[in-house]
């Protein structure tokens, strides 16, 4: 049945990257908003799980129900948590390299790395409609 759907997916994903993009390197951000606790770690965390759920459904990088697909998924998803936190540190965004925003960015994608190769399974969305 989300076969149907990947079309929608994909554009959802790719939306939704270009908006985690713009908000991640948005000059001057500051989410902390009780001091002393990084609660800004479980957005980042959340937001880079989304982004991986994502991008496992729409399947640009295989079924990540099979090992091939979701070491891919983890792979890019992994690279792009790096990428997206090193390039913070260029001086026109006004914001700087944080290591442990970039584990915060990592753990979320190897979270919805799994929650989407466990769905994957579990629903056996990727097998052709039968219709």
């Amino acid at each position: 049945m989300i076969e149907r759907f990947r079309s929608a997916l994909r554009i959802i994903f790719v939306v939704y990257a270009l908006v985690l993009f713009a908000a991640t390197h948005k000059p001057g951000v500051d989410v902390n908003v009780v001091p002393g606790i990084r609660l800004d770690l479980f957005i980042h965390a959340a937001a880079f799980g989304l982004w991986n759920v994502l991008l496992g459904l729409t399947m640009w990088l295989g079924d990540a129900a099979r090992i091939r697909g979701l070491a891919a998924l983890l792979a890019v998803g992994v690279a792009y948590a790096i990428i997206d936190e090193a390039t913070q540190a260029v001086p026109i965004f006004d914001r700087v390299f944080d290591v442990k925003d970039m584990v915060a960015n990592i753990g979320g994608v190897v979270l919805g790395g799994a929650a989407v190769s466990a769905f994957a399974r579990w629903s056996g969305v990727n097998q052709p409609d039968q219709a």
